[in-house]
């Protein structure tokens, strides 16, 4: 028992929930093999159909499935010490961006940077020249700047303030989110460094309306923020998200300042990371910020973050491969490749409308055959993310994200609800179809969700469902279980986002 303790803790392992976290990942290597030997049977890739649906198979599951696994067993926190000092002659610039923002949102995210500890000055960052934000920012005691227009919006926001300001540390929020008056406290220590060139601070949301899609929102990001941003600073690949974040002046300046786009954080990131600067992330909630309070913010923030990536994953990744560390590629793999769940799904929606439509019990049986590859890895995936959520999360999580507890269900029928908002920004990624710049709305749409983004939905499940239809009268599901429940699952998943887009239409 002892040699086997020596090995553990010579491979890492040796840690509370390191061993569960192993394990699991094992299993789901497994199972990942195990669905790849369906391909290889009965010369199945003698079709150049599936030749292509192969190639893309095995390229996510290198990239999402496994390279993800990878980074949840790197993740481990940053060991327990003393509060890092300050460095004495570091000098503080806190910029809170806002553009067309509700006036208590800004107002309560602006006198909550004025009264953090350690020295430091607050700037109003008004991209939209409103006099009310001029007076707010005097009244409150903040600085406050304003430009002529909005060209690259965020990033322009950001870039027009540094040469009107002198601080060494440029500290970024969103106006939802509200630091903690320590928040200063807990991270200018670690500029210490002299290449240290920024710090990302946990990101959490609250959701204190009740409304399905904030919960739902909110845990689909725990995997993110937690395991997989711990495994990030492990390998450090730490990024950018936006808010609740310190970036060293002298290490902006080197690239050319904020990059602008629809994902400017993860821009920058890399830009940053190439150029040689580290990064650290701290998982404590020190600036809660609020989730996507209903579909319509929802789907707005997903199509600007899906765009954005792929455009980053085509255009940028594969120029910075070279500049970057092994761990730095392999996560950025990983985040540029996340909303391929969309195409994912599709994929699967139009193969089972396809098979149901088809009248043939061959490819029934193979598609019978294809689910009960699947299924092993998609309950392995599941486990896995339990597994390292429940070892690897903040410590306090169910108080931080409210007393509902963390689910799984919710937040996959939410995203896999979205799949034709992550296929439309693959695909105008892919043609270079240029797109707006879309802030996230902070509160509830008062016109209720577009048609047009639950159109697609409504579409599956009258396919899936007359599919069902034609299928049971013309050969019936006796032999075929898995395909009845798995279309059943593809309904109920497009069903649930159509009932909150009615229930919130309601509400006008």
């Amino acid at each position: 028992m002892a040699r086997l303790q020596v090995v553990l803790v010579g491979l890492g392992l040796y840690r509370k929930g390191r061993i569960a976290s192993f394990v699991a990942v094992i299993i789901g290597l497994i199972t990942l093999l195990f669905y790849y030997s369906w391909w290889f049977k009965d010369s199945r890739l003698y079709s150049p159909w599936l030749v292509l649906a192969f190639i893309f198979a095995l390229f996510y599951g290198a990239f999402q499935l496994a390279g993800t696994w990878i980074i949840y067993l790197s993740a481990s926190r940053r060991p327990r010490r003393a509060r890092l000092p300050i460095p004495s002659a570091l000098s503080v610039d806190v910029f809170v961006t806002a553009y067309n923002e509700d006036l208590d949102l800004i107002e309560r995210c602006l006198a909550a940077t004025c009264n953090m500890h350690v020295k430091h000055r607050t700037w109003l960052l008004d991209d939209a020249g409103r006099p009310e934000l001029a007076e707010l920012a005097e009244r409150i005691g903040s600085g406050y700047l304003s430009r002529a227009d909005n060209h690259d919006h965020k990033a322009g926001n950001i870039n027009a303030a540094l040469p009107r300001t002198q601080g060494d540390i440029i500290v970024i929020f969103d106006i939802d989110h509200v630091p903690d008056v320590r928040f200063l406290e807990r991270t200018l220590g670690y500029f210490a460094v002299p290449r240290m060139g920024f710090v990302q601070v946990m990101l959490t949301f609250d959701y204190a309306n009740g409304e399905w899609v904030a919960k739902a929102a909110s845990d689909s990001s725990l995997d993110y923020y937690n395991p997989a941003s711990l495994g990030a600073d492990s390998l450090g690949s730490t990024t950018l998200v936006g808010s609740n974040a310190l970036i060293r002046r002298t290490a902006l300046e080197s690239i050319g300042g904020y990059q602008p786009g629809l994902a400017e954080d993860l821009a920058t990131s890399i830009a940053l990371h190439a150029d040689g600067w580290q990064s650290v992330y701290i998982n404590k909630p020190l600036a809660p910020g609020l989730a996507p309070p209903d579909l319509t913010a929802w789907f707005s923030q997903q199509f600007k973050w899906a765009r954005g990536v792929f455009e980053l994953f085509i255009t940028v990744y594969w120029r910075k491969l070279g500049k970057l560390t092994l761990g730095q590629k392999l996560f950025y793999g990983v985040r540029m490749t996340y909303y391929w769940i969309g195409l994912v799904f599709a994929i699967h929606l139009l193969a089972t409308i396809g098979v149901l439509f088809g009248h043939s019990e061959t490819a029934l049986g193979e598609f019978q055959n294809y689910l009960l590859h699947l299924l092993p890895l998609a309950v392995a995936t599941a486990l896995i993310r339990m597994v390292v959520l429940r070892h690897h999360a903040y410590p306090t999580l169910k108080q931080v994200m409210g007393k509902g507890g963390v689910t799984q269900w919710k937040p996959l029928l939410l995203v896999l609800g979205t799949w034709p908002v992550y296929v439309l920004a693959w695909l105008m990624a892919l043609l270079r179809v240029p797109v707006s710049f879309l802030p996230t709305p902070k509160r509830a749409s008062s016109q209720g969700p577009n048609v047009a983004w639950i159109w697609p939905q409504m579409l599956a499940i009258v396919g899936i469902v007359t599919g069902m239809v034609v299928t049971q009268w013309t050969v019936g599901f006796r032999y075929y279980p898995l395909i009845l429940a798995f279309a059943v699952v593809l309904v109920v998943g497009q069903i649930g986002v159509l009932v909150q887009a009615r229930r919130e239409a309601s509400y006008l």
